[in-house]
């Protein structure tokens, strides 16, 4: 093979340099590049290049002051190869080793010197992240404008002293030695927030919370806080209470006699000054010792100001509105406070107060996006979320077309970002792994893991054929999916050949848990359960890595195989009796001088081979069917039995079946006939299409030989 058209590019001065076009890339130690998974486990694997520069004139040590990269390159430069113009990887080179033989020395020329150079895709960096995340809730509110005063209260147990994130803004309760009848991290908590504050029996201690303005008074403003409340007694309850610069004292009370919901505002006595405004409103048979968003808003408008109240439960599936308008201005915030009259009850629990200096036409804190973020984005497909964390973390990213079809998940968790990527693949048992041309991320859903095109390759095409394995890697037939903070659902495979009995009707029980969430567990949990049961008792021997000689194959296949993207598809006929259809899970790519080789790490396929309606391709299987006699190895006449009329064979031919590992074309099928012991039907057939020759015995299982999956 004439020598490699490899480029090993660092990006510096805001240019791509080519080390190899200065014979800098040591020529007897290769380029290796590895992508996409090791092996059939579902870790995260960051993609990697490594190879060793000559470094004689010591031009590629970092710390070399009259280096031309001094300054210019280091840890995490992006690096890249390429060969014959095609990118193969893109990394940060993280890992300079500078190294020389002992006898090296510049003049004369004796021994060597060089650096190895080992770097990692955005994954590698990632998966140093041991920060968690804020909530979603969190994010969001700290992303807004206009606020005057924000108190997560998502603090760590033990904690003497609200926290705010809002410059300017205190308290005069939550003081180190005056904290004793709240406690942080609660195990309580709304779907997309952390742990929150709890009331003890003492509401004077919850705590005033003060900021000032500078707003128009005729801006208006708005108040909102999260809430659990404990017991509520008969009557007025005060829940909160806030005063507006007009001299305004505000108030929001729950009566629990008459069930009604008001805001309450009265004139300052010494001033003489402030609004008078009250509007019950009728709450029904809302349940406030749920969480409940509150949300209240003053907008002015001809001399008018009106007051809106919305609140909604943890998961937007009830909740209520109030208004009504007073003739004055609004004025705006001054300070509020969760202790003023009876307080909020004990055994609440509190978080996210917040208050801006304009109304909702400005910021709305009843908004949609703040709900979303307020539900913890439960819904919300993982495609979506990997999109969304991708972009709140400035990560860049793609997400493969079929992303609007990835799984609906639940309420995000506050966790570490590598952790919600993991929970974001096992949702969908999609593929995230690092974009091969650019430093990126790349989301493959399931979706686009069903029915790929394959690269179809012959036994020519290999240096040798792959080692066919038959072992318990990776077989699961007892599968738990465990939802986070939730519940689970567990399934197994009985009667199956990989099923839970003993050989030889099954392999025993081999049990995997698969932590997930779902948006809802009662529909969501058993098809994921059913689908990695499916994934985990495939039938067929592996393949685990296939290894290609490019270097022996002309351009137009190279190009081909180039194209092989973790996620894809490759085939093998003339090999082995039936299809081999392996699915690339990742691969180590060595590149010499001369030489260049791609080692595919495999799994079968033939789990995303799904069902599709009217195709000829993917057909309804039948696990009731056996055959009725036995027959020789040339007879074309057969009997196919099945215990169900609901369960017959199609009577359009042709069709392929499978019996005892013979494929053969049924080329005429006759309608089902009731018999003893269950329903016949007559079939010709065409024998050996597959090269397997055999006589077959009676009770044999017939399947189809093209099966659907139907997981879920």
């Amino acid at each position: 093979m004439p020598k490699q058209q490899v480029a090993v590019e660092l990006f510096y001065d805001a240019a791509w340099h080519d080390l190899a076009a200065n014979d800098d890339v040591f020529a007897d130690g290769p380029i290796v590049i590895k992508r996409g998974q090791s092996d059939e486990a579902a870790s995260l694997r960051p993609c990697s290049i490594s190879c060793t520069l000559a470094n004689d004139d010591d031009r590629y040590r970092t710390s070399n002051p009259q280096s031309p990269i001094y300054g210019k390159a280091g840890r995490n430069t992006p690096m890249r190869v390429s060969v014959g113009g095609t990118v193969r990887a893109v990394v940060e080179a993280s890992s300079w080793a500078a190294g020389q033989t002992p006898d090296f020395r510049v003049s004369p020329r004796r021994g060597r010197a060089w650096v190895d150079v080992e770097g990692g895709g955005i994954l590698q960096r990632i998966g140093q992240w041991s920060k968690q995340l804020p909530s979603p809730f969190r994010y969001h509110n700290d992303q807004l404008s206009h606020v005057t005063g924000y108190w997560p209260l998502e603090q760590a147990r033990g904690s003497t002293k609200l926290f705010s994130p809002t410059p300017g803004t205190f308290n005069d309760r939550l003081l180190p030695n005056g904290i004793s009848n709240v406690a942080f991290d609660s195990q309580y908590r709304p779907l997309g927030s952390g742990p929150l504050m709890d009331i003890g029996s003492d509401p004077s201690e919850a705590g005033s919370y003060f900021a000032r303005t500078t707003a128009s008074s005729t801006s208006g403003w708005q108040l909102s806080w999260a809430v659990r409340h404990g017991p509520l007694v008969a009557g007025d309850n005060l829940v909160f209470a806030w005063a507006t610069t007009d001299g305004s004292q505000w108030s929001l009370f729950l009566n629990t006699t008459s069930k009604t919901i008001d805001t309450f505002a009265s004139v300052n006595p010494l001033t003489g000054v402030g609004a008078s405004y009250t509007h019950p409103i009728s709450y029904g048979s809302y349940d406030w010792s749920q969480w409940t968003l509150i949300s209240i808003d003053a907008v002015y408008s001809g001399g008018s100001t009106t007051i809106n109240v919305n609140w909604t439960n943890a998961d937007r599936s009830a909740g209520g509105f109030n208004t009504g308008s007073y003739a004055g201005v609004p004025s705006v915030l001054d300070w509020w406070d969760a202790s003023t009259g009876d307080g909020i009850p004990a055994g609440s629990t509190l978080g996210h107060v917040i208050g801006t200096d304009v109304s909702h036409t400005g910021v709305d804190l009843f908004g949609g996006d703040r709900l979303d973020a307020w539900t913890g984005h439960i819904g919300e497909r993982a495609s979506y979320r990997f999109g969304r964390l991708c972009d709140q973390l400035g990560v860049p990213y793609y997400v493969s077309p079929s992303f609007d079809l990835s799984a609906p998940m639940g309420p995000q968790a506050v966790d570490t970002f590598p952790n919600l990527l993991k929970e974001i693949q096992d949702t969908d048992d999609g593929l995230i792994f690092d974009y091969v041309s650019e430093l990126r991320l790349y989301f493959r859903s399931r979706a686009d893991r069903y029915n790929r095109t394959p690269l179809a390759l012959i036994p020519a095409d290999l240096p040798a054929l792959p080692d066919e394995v038959t072992d318990d890697l990776n077989p699961h037939n007892v599968i738990t999916v465990s939802q986070r903070d939730g519940g689970e659902y567990t399934v197994s495979d009985t009667t199956g050949p990989l099923g839970t009995q003993n050989p030889p009707n099954g392999i025993g029980e081999y049990r995997q848990t698969k932590n997930v969430c779902v948006a809802n567990e009662t529909t969501g949990l058993p098809p994921l359960a059913n689908w990695w049961l499916k994934r985990g008792t495939v039938n067929l021997p592996r393949y685990p890595q296939l290894t290609i000689n490019l270097a022996a194959l002309a351009p137009a296949r190279i190009a081909q195989i180039e194209a092989v993207d973790v996620g894809s598809v490759i085939t093998i006929t003339g090999f082995r009796e039936y299809t081999v259809r392996l699915q690339v899970l990742g691969w180590t790519e060595t590149i010499g001088t001369h030489t260049r080789t791609i080692t595919f790490t495999c799994a079968p396929d033939q789990q995303f081979q799904v069902g599709v309606w009217d195709s000829t391709s993917s057909r309804w299987d039948s696990a009731t069917h056996f055959l009725e006699t036995g027959v020789s190895s040339s007879a074309t006449s057969l009997t196919f039995r099945s215990l169900s009329s609901k369960v017959t064979w199609s009577t359009a031919t042709p069709y392929d079946v499978i019996i005892s590992g013979e494929q053969l074309t049924v080329t005429s099928m006759g309608a089902a006939a009731l018999v003893s012991g269950g329903y016949d039907q007559a079939a010709t057939v065409t024998r050996s299409v597959n090269g397997v020759s055999k006589s077959l015995s009676a009770n044999e299982p017939i399947h189809a030989a093209t099966p659907g999956r139907w997981a879920l």
